[in-house]
């Protein structure tokens, strides 16, 4: 077959075509982001003490979403053969990592706000390592179920 034949703006199109899908993508995310921006903006530059007590209550309201569906799974994982179960101990320092992590972000965002760099790299450095340490001993101190054992299929 002769490809001389055919349409011979067919690449041009296509790209056109692809160029023309790009720019819509792009001029509809930055539409989406300003409709989405613009009112936040306006709520905490007006209103900023209610914009506040909105976004701690949204941050709490994700909290205890988070936990809710924690829980949940932890109780399908308990009927579950090939999963470990929590000890009591797993549970104190997953507690214990989540103030590490709340107290560093604490910690990290006052020292940078001071203009502390090098106390803020150090802090961070120990922050990481003691969170790196608990989650070692998180995953020791879970309980492990008996190994499962194969089937024998021995032919008699």
């Amino acid at each position: 077959m002769n490809r001389g034949l055919g349409n011979p703006f067919q690449g041009w199109i296509n790209a056109g075509r692809r160029l023309g899908l790009f720019l819509l993508l792009a001029g509809g995310s930055a539409a989406l982001g300003f409709v989405i921006a613009w009112p936040l903006w306006l709520f905490a530059t007006s209103e900023r003490k209610a914009y506040t007590i909105f976004v701690l209550c949204l941050l709490g309201a994700a909290i205890v979403a988070l936990a809710v569906r924690s829980a949940a799974r932890r109780r399908r994982a308990a009927h579950q053969e090939g999963r470990p179960g929590r000890s009591a101990l797993s549970v104190i320092l997953a507690v214990v990592q989540f103030v590490i992590v709340l107290a560093g972000l604490w910690i990290e965002s006052f020292l940078i706000a001071r203009g502390l760099w090098i106390f803020s790299v150090l802090g961070l450095l120990v922050c990481a390592s003691m969170l790196w340490a608990l989650g070692v001993g998180r995953r020791a101190a879970k309980t492990r179920k008996a190994a499962a054992l194969p089937a024998e299929n021995r032919g008699e």
